[in-house]
C-alpha cells in the first residue's frame, strides 16, 4: 500500500487534482480516494472546545485519519488523501504508527492566482485573507525544510498538473 497524503492552502488546486485522479483511475485500480474535510471542519470556537485549539483539532483529525487509513484500507493498492494539514503533523504520525511507504506532497501556487481561485473561480472572498496568505507561506516553508515534493499550479492549467502528478509522483 502506497499512501499520496496531499495537502496545501485554499485555492491551490488540491481537491482539483484528486478529483481528476479520482476520475480517470477510479474503478480501474484499487485506489482509495478520502478527504480531510468529510468528517467536517468545526468553527475555531468549538475546535477549542474539543481539543483546546485549532491545532490540536488539526493533529488529532490526523491521527485520526492516518489510523483509519492503515487499518480500514490496509491491503488497497493506493490511497490518495486530500487536506490541509501541518506537514509536521503528518510525519510525526506515520512515523508513530511505524509506516514509511507515503509521500507527502505539496500543491501551491503565487498569491496572485490563489485569489482569482478563490475570488472568481470558487465566490470565496473571505478565504482571500492574511490567514490563509500565511498558510500558503507557512506550508511552501514547511515543504522546503521536509524536502517534500512540491506542484507549482500557478501557470498551469488542471489537465496539466493531472499529467504532472503522473509523471513525476506516481
Amino acid at each position: 500500500m502506497k499512501i499520496y497524503f496531499i495537502t496545501g492552502a485554499s485555492g491551490v488546486g488540491k481537491t482539483t487534482l484528486v478529483s481528476n485522479l479520482k476520475e480517470k483511475y477510479q474503478g480501474k485500480k484499487d485506489w482509495v480516494f478520502l478527504h480531510f474535510d468529510s468528517v467536517g471542519v468545526p468553527s475555531a470556537k468549538e475546535m477549542q472546545k474539543i481539543t483546546d485549539s485549532g491545532k490540536n483539532w488539526q493533529r488529532e483529525t490526523t491521527k485520526f485519519w492516518i489510523e483509519k487509513m492503515l487499518k480500514e484500507y490496509n491491503g488497497e493498492e493506493t490511497i490518495i488523501f486530500e487536506g490541509q494539514v501541518k506537514l509536521e503533523f503528518i510525519k510525526d504520525e506515520f512515523q508513530k504508527q511505524e509506516f514509511f511507504d507515503y509521500e507527502i506532497v505539496l500543491i501551491d501556487c503565487d498569491e496572485e492566482t490563489m485569489g482569482k481561485r478563490l475570488i472568481d473561480g470558487r465566490n470565496r472572498s473571505k478565504l482571500f485573507n492574511k490567514d490563509m496568505k500565511n498558510w500558503l507561506k507557512f506550508l511552501r516553508e514547511q515543504a522546503k525544510d521536509f524536502k517534500v515534493k512540491t506542484i507549482d499550479t500557478s501557470k498551469m492549467n488542471e489537465n496539466e498538473v493531472l499529467r504532472y502528478f503522473e509523471n513525476r509522483i506516481l
